[in-house]
């Protein structure tokens, strides 16, 4: 157990996703907030690091570089050190984020059970299932400090000139300010394919809000559309490839809704308290769902599920069996509660 009063400067070895950078948001507010007079450092991959600036919680950022040499990693633990870190929090659960730890003489260090390297660690903590905004709460606790924030919905905010940026540039495509926006995430990460669901079923989804009046339809990632708009009967702006992340917050800011799978960028519109629609496979909703008032899980109920595996030998039932009507129908309960919530002044 610690005084906050005694600590000065505290470092936070983040992960490498974009979803797991949102989890670990409570995190820094809950720091901020128990320790006010710490300097707060994250030390994040570069994927995260746009991310990080544009949530702003923290008071500053250092790079580990991937696959970088000793040399490197020296550079980053002299520059470490000079900032006499006395608790550091690691999330990751590689020996590397471990080790680098120790050597800036922080004399707390604090992280998971099953770390590699993890006796190197001065206090450490049981994880449940993956990465989540649960698990990183914990090392919190883990020190005696009560979190202060429970969910991310709110700690991220989209600047301004980006936002402007993107209002202009929706215009022009046919989507002024009064339209609704439904916006598409079907792909998940590289690695990750068997979270998503089916072209077919993004096609008629999107194919149903778009012939509703006043209202557009975008699909944002990095994995191409061209499948979904090839089964497409009405025109969906495709967004896909063609966004910086701070432009992805910017739409994701202005959708009405969002109906994705489990990936970052859901977890982005979520932090932006955008109303979510989720269809969830292997991933355990009750781990890593959309966090809000406003939102949905979708998943076909089989025995396997959650099963977190990478690859699956029985075809994906717990998301190929979800129809379109099913996300149509909760996309539209979720729209209209919003706009109840909006009529009664909540």
């Amino acid at each position: 157990m610690i005084d906050p009063k005694d600590i000065r400067s505290i470092q936070v070895f983040h992960l490498n996703h974009l979803g797991d950078m949102i989890f670990s948001l409570p995190l820094l507010a809950s720091i901020q907030q128990a320790f006010p007079h710490a300097n707060i450092q994250s030390i994040l991959r570069p994927p995260v690091v746009e991310l990080w600036q544009i949530a702003g919680q923290g008071d500053e950022y250092l790079v580990r570089q991937k696959r970088q040499g000793w040399k490197r990693r020296m550079d980053l633990v002299r520059a470490l050190r000079k900032r006499d870190p006395q608790v550091t929090f690691v999330l990751s659960q590689a020996y590397e984020p471990c080790l680098i730890a120790k050597l800036t003489g922080s004399p707390q260090r604090v992280g998971f059970t099953h770390t590699m390297m993890g006796w190197l660690l001065t206090d450490r903590v049981q994880k449940h299932g993956p990465p989540s905004l649960a698990n990183n709460l914990n090392l919190l606790k883990a020190i005696g400090v009560e979190p202060s924030k429970q969910d991310y919905v709110g700690l991220l905010q989209p600047c301004v000139g980006d936002v402007n940026r993107l209002q202009t540039r929706l215009a022009e495509i046919g989507v002024p300010s009064y339209k609704r926006l439904i916006v598409l995430g079907p792909g998940a990460s590289p690695k990750r394919s068997v979270k998503e669901w089916t072209d077919e079923g993004f096609a008629a989804v999107g194919d149903y809000f778009s012939a509703t009046k006043d209202t557009a339809v975008a699909i944002v990632g990095t994995t191409p559309a061209d499948p979904i708009l090839k089964h497409a009967r009405l025109p969906v702006i495709d967004l896909t490839g063609k966004t910086t992340l701070p432009e992805l917050v910017s739409v994701l800011d202005r959708a009405d809704l969002f109906i994705g799978v489990d990936s970052g960028a859901l977890h982005i519109a979520g932090a932006l308290g955008t109303p979510v629609v989720g269809l969830y496979g292997p991933s355990n909703e009750k781990i890593t769902g959309p966090q809000g008032v406003a939102n949905r899980v979708l998943t076909h109920p089989v025995p396997c599920h959650p099963c977190y595996q990478p690859n699956c030998s029985i075809g994906r039932p717990c998301l190929v069996n979800i129809t379109s009507e099913d996300v149509i129908n909760a996309a539209t309960a979720v729209l209209t509660e919003v706009e109840v919530t909006r009529t009664m002044g909540i």
